[in-house]
């Protein structure tokens, strides 16, 4: 057996304490029924409209400013058409996300939703001008890279109060603090998920390392170049937001920013262009 199945085999014993969610029957019937070598784009309409709720929220992020449509799409036709059958996978899979996590731990989700996506769009922005970049890779990432938070938001009470310790900390790692606390952690458990919801190897990767920096300098199995781009990408994009919105340094870009900086091989004037290019695209969402 492999390291990475030993690792595999050991976190996946965190599943029944923790309570990781099961994919949902509609992906996969959805996921089952793109693969076909001829897929029948009426059977996906039907699937996707199976969920009023869910439509609504398709339509509502096709013709969100991101795709910048000329006209809206007011049937799931149109969205299809739109988006594609790989686009409209990850983008139906992160809706259901939401679905399944709208309240955790009784609190209101909605405002981590909200900044999940502006994450998820900026992180696909960025991709889109740096060669070699997978932008619907990086939009997927930037959506579900901390989508372990709301899972532990809901096992436990206290996690809130954790999370802040972790976001503050300058010295700690992230993960450090939340498994002194409970013995896991979101990257551990959004990998888990995302296995278990069958996203790509890498996007699963770079989920349960996003916040192991030093791996962004080094070659090595655990986390593809591959993935290292969409870790890189998606912490350009967290800082690129918060000095839209006046915000200093977060601890994050204080450990990580440089090491992110340096594997895209970007200067920091380069990357002033880029948070200049950023500012305009947000506020072009707004």
């Amino acid at each position: 057996m492999s390291e990475q199945e030993l690792l595999d085999q050991e976190m996946e014993k965190v599943i029944g304490s923790v309570g990781i969610p099961p994919r949902p029957t509609m992906l996969i019937e959805l996921d089952a029924e793109i693969r076909k070598d001829e897929p029948i784009y009426r059977k996906i309409e039907q699937l996707v409209s199976s969920d009023v709720g869910l439509s609504a929220a398709l339509l509502k992020t096709v013709n969100s400013p991101f795709f910048g449509l000329r006209s809206k799409a007011t049937t799931i036709s149109q969205a299809i058409s739109v988006l594609g059958l790989s686009a409209l996978a990850r983008t139906i899979t992160g809706l259901k996300l939401r679905q399944v996590f709208a309240k955790a731990g009784q609190i209101d989700m909605e405002s981590f939703w909200d900044a999940s996506a502006k994450v998820a769009m900026m992180t696909s922005h960025i991709a889109e001008q740096l060669p070699g970049m997978n932008r619907d890779e990086a939009y997927t990432f930037g959506l579900f890279q901390n989508c372990g938070i709301p899972i532990l938001m809901q096992r436990f009470p206290g996690y809130k109060k954790t999370f802040g310790a972790a976001e503050r900390s300058m010295d700690r790692k992230f993960t450090e603090i939340e498994d002194e606390c409970y013995q896991t952690n979101h990257a551990t458990v959004g990998y888990l998920l995302a296995k278990n919801w069958n996203l790509p190897n890498t996007l699963s990767s770079a989920i349960r390392f996003h916040h192991e920096y030093d791996l962004l300098s080094e070659s090595q199995s655990l986390l593809p170049v591959e993935g290292q781009h969409l870790v890189a990408l998606a912490l350009l994009a967290e800082r690129a937001i918060q000095l839209h919105a006046g915000l200093s340094d977060s601890a994050e870009w204080h450990k990580g920013g440089q090491i992110a900086l340096r594997h895209l091989g970007l200067s920091t004037d380069e990357f002033g262009e880029i948070v200049d290019d950023a500012k305009a695209f947000l506020d072009g969402q707004d």
